[in-house]
């Protein structure tokens, strides 16, 4: 439907008269049942087809040949070129300008869903172009490191599997989108790169769909580095837990770092609890506890897709 056929090729117009051709066979079955019926009723949606598939000139057509055969088959005398009487010419009037009103609105229609068609594609190239930079700065960091650290071997060990962690994390973002996902995976994937000795995980499997792993994904990756760089990773006796659970279509998510050094409420947002708070739709709450950061975050889990819903059963 977004693309339909070529504007004025000869596709178009066939389409358009098959359109008319259903139209008019249609009307005749109902004339069976109720000869009075208006008589250019089912040429309507006949035009709004015709001009969605075809646009502007097969719904320009569609127009023309449904006043046409209307006006020889259904208007009396039927099928006779007699001259329209005032009611009937008022009645073909009216068809042809609800008719235009519709073309114009499903014209409209088909503009609109042309642009989005192009956005996508554009969204898709930049999305796909931005991980391909991605990974090619990731691998450029990766040559360098390993080239430098080459004598320290146990030191490139450990940093080689947080780099590979951080480039999954990077191909989750790019490719997730719609598909399920456990929220312990997305967990897993962004705390990979500081190791789970320090980290506790506890919670029911809870599978995610639409936006809402991405959109989680960046909220780990955001609390995980500021708590890297200024929480309880950033010295050896800080601890952190996170703890989930899911009550009907409601998940509860527990951030609560502990042992790392003293934190207070910063004299305006950062960048980070905004994007935290913005985007989770104002279901975040950060608190700045003597302890340590703790993150209450509250969100509707969406429905699962036709095809997943599928798959489960």
């Amino acid at each position: 439907m977004r693309r339909g056929l070529r504007p004025g090729s000869l596709a178009a117009f066939s389409f358009a008269v098959l359109c008319v051709i259903g139209a008019t066979a249609l009307r005749l079955l109902v004339d069976l049942v109720a000869p009075n019926a208006v008589p250019f009723a089912t040429y309507y949606p006949a035009v709004l087809i015709a001009t969605l598939v075809g646009e502007l000139a097969a719904g320009t057509f569609a127009i023309l040949l449904s006043s046409l055969v209307a006006w020889w088959t259904f208007l009396p005398p039927q099928f006779e070129w007699n001259r329209p009487t005032t009611e009937q010419g008022i009645n073909i009037a009216l068809f042809i300008f609800a008719s235009v009103l519709i073309m114009w609105i499903a014209a409209q229609y088909r503009t609109v869903l042309r642009r989005l068609n192009e956005e996508e594609s554009y969204r898709k190239v930049v999305v796909d172009e931005l991980g391909h930079r991605v990974k090619n700065k990731l691998a450029t960091i990766y040559a360098i490191l390993r080239h430098e650290l080459r004598s320290h071997d146990d030191i490139w060990k450990s940093l080689s599997g947080r780099l590979r962690a951080l480039s999954a994390a990077d191909d989750f973002l790019v490719n997730s989108d719609g598909h399920g996902v456990d929220l312990r995976q997305i967990l897993e994937m962004e705390l990979e790169p500081y190791g789970f000795g320090r980290i506790s995980l506890s919670g029911e499997p809870v599978l995610l769909f639409a936006k809402v792993p991405t959109v989680l994904a960046l909220v780990f990756h955001e609390l995980a580095t500021n708590a890297a760089k200024y929480g309880s990773l950033s010295i050896s006796d800080g601890r952190f837990a996170i703890s989930w659970q899911q009550s009907g279509e409601q998940i509860a998510i527990d951030w609560v770092e502990s042992g790392g050094p003293s934190v207070s409420a910063p004299s305006r947002r950062s960048f980070g609890s905004k994007l935290i708070e913005r985007s989770l739709d104002g279901a975040a709450k950060i608190e700045f506890a003597p302890g340590g950061v703790i993150c209450r975050l509250r969100l509707s889990k969406p429905p699962a897709p036709a095809a997943a819903q599928s798959q489960v059963a």
